[in-house]
């Protein structure tokens, strides 16, 4: 997707001072920004031959031009696969500087993400915080709640198996939840499965963060040309954590 996003923002044009189409633009009050790319000012084109009536009946590949976009193109009519190539008289390439911002911004607000959670629970840097009353003082020294998400499994699976909590009844792979216990009082259900452990703090935890990125969890994702911390790198890892709801919400401007 990112490839493709890259060559579809590639090219911007700018209207050469003396162009005849940019004032042709300009005067009827045509909307295109200063650096547009090609599919911009030939789809504009299009539009205005769409609103005008000027398509040939029954060919729409063939376009009839008013007097004004005759003296731009130099012809009474143009055919539509031709429309990019008439233009370039008109215009000239951004230069690269311009075009890496442009393309880059442009690429920043169009691409999506929909990042796989399970990076996030796989990843043993990931931190997640607890309350406190669902892995009791028997299972956690020092009143500790953040922790991996292997440690949270194991201290959970600890906790409700103990023979010093009441909170549970266990038989074989089977938990039953007591009335009078803080389970009864939080999930609204009275039994589950031990693999369904994962489902219940899933429900129940917060995540932290984590300081791994995408390149250092994942040791086959390697770019020669990319260190692990290069800015490239973290613009991945927002990319895909902006779309992830169980990231906390920072707004872009802080006010107090």
């Amino acid at each position: 997707m990112l490839n493709k996003k890259c060559l579809e923002y590639a090219e911007w044009w700018i209207f050469k001072p003396d162009s005849p189409l940019a004032k042709y633009i300009l005067k009827n009050q045509f909307v295109l920004n200063l650096y547009f790319r090609p599919d911009e000012l030939t789809s504009l084109l299009e539009d205005i031959a769409s609103k005008d009536n000027k398509y040939d009946r029954g060919n729409y590949k063939i376009i009839t031009l008013d007097d004004e976009l005759k003296l731009c193109f130099n012809t009474d009519t143009i055919y539509v696969p031709d429309l990019y190539h008439l233009c370039i008289p008109h215009v000239y390439p951004v230069n690269d500087a311009q075009t890496f911002i442009l393309k880059n911004n442009l690429i920043k607000n169009d691409i999506f993400i929909q990042p796989p959670l399970d990076i996030v629970y796989s990843d043993p840097s990931s931190q997640f915080w607890i309350p406190q009353e669902f892995v009791n003082p028997y299972v956690c020294e020092n009143k500790q709640s953040v922790f991996t998400w292997k440690e949270l499994n194991s201290k959970f699976l600890q906790f409700i198996s103990s023979p010093e909590d009441s909170s549970v009844r266990r038989e074989n792979s089977m938990f039953y939840i007591n009335d009078d216990s803080i389970f009864a009082k939080k999930f609204n259900f009275q039994q589950f499965h031990k693999n369904q452990i994962p489902d219940i703090l899933k429900k129940t935890v917060r995540f932290l963060g984590k300081s791994n990125t995408i390149l250092t969890l994942c040791p086959d994702l390697k770019f020669s040309h990319i260190r692990p911390h290069d800015p490239v790198v973290y613009w991945i890892e927002e990319i895909i954590m902006q779309y992830n709801h169980l990231t906390p919400y920072v707004p872009a401007n802080i006010y107090l």
